[in-house]
């Protein structure tokens, strides 16, 4: 037994356009793009995709700016940095990691 098909909902340009706005007014509040278009999906009852494919396709969505992106890769670096020194001092010699690697 085959699964029933899922029907798409046919989308007007307009509610489209509500819909971009909607994700990006989330993302700009601080919600994931992931978790913003999902919310707006729900409401819309279309696919995820759909709406990543919209709100990319506009051309509005918020990116981070190059000091964010600094200032994150510098976090990254310092708990990378942080977790092969714990691992180190802590990991059991027999568990594959740490200094006995």
């Amino acid at each position: 037994m085959t699964p029933a098909r899922r029907r798409y909902r046919v989308v007007d340009d307009q509610t489209k356009a509500d819909a971009v706005a909607t994700a990006i007014k989330c993302i700009e509040a601080g919600d994931s793009f992931t978790a913003s278009c999902a919310a707006v999906a729900a409401q819309l009852d279309v696919s995820e995709t759909a709406v990543r494919s919209w709100v990319n396709a506009s051309g509005q969505r918020p990116q981070p700016s190059w000091t964010v992106v600094s200032r994150l890769r510098a976090d990254l670096a310092a708990a990378t940095e942080l977790n092969r020194r714990l691992v180190n001092r802590y990991a059991p010699a027999d568990c594959g990691m740490g200094a006995a690697q």
